[in-house]
């Protein structure tokens, strides 16, 4: 089963099983070490997983010097977030938000 991250309006991410709020960066070495997870809009219950895991990309990113990541791989990463993860639209929305 999924680990339950749950997010809020205002931007915070509940991890059920520890009963805590982590951040994007918590998010992505939870993923890192092979976790399951869903993250779901507070409210509504929309799986928002996708979106949030490239929101957790992103901000890894601006963390570290991006010359680590080789552009191929980013380019891959956003091919694949237009054709099949995002509606139309969305991915410019997402990384004006980071």
């Amino acid at each position: 089963m999924a680990r339950r991250i749950i997010k809020y309006s205002n931007r915070r991410l509940y991890d059920a099983a520890q009963a805590r709020t982590i951040t994007l960066i918590e998010l992505s070495d939870l993923v890192a070490r092979g976790e399951d997870v869903t993250v779901e809009r507070k409210g509504s219950g929309e799986d928002i997983t996708a979106v949030t895991l490239l929101q957790s990309v992103l901000e890894r990113l601006k963390r570290s010097p991006v010359e680590s990541v080789a552009p191929a791989v980013l380019e891959r990463l956003l091919a694949a977030a237009r054709s099949a993860l995002l509606p139309a639209g969305e991915l410019e929305s997402l990384t004006r938000s980071v």
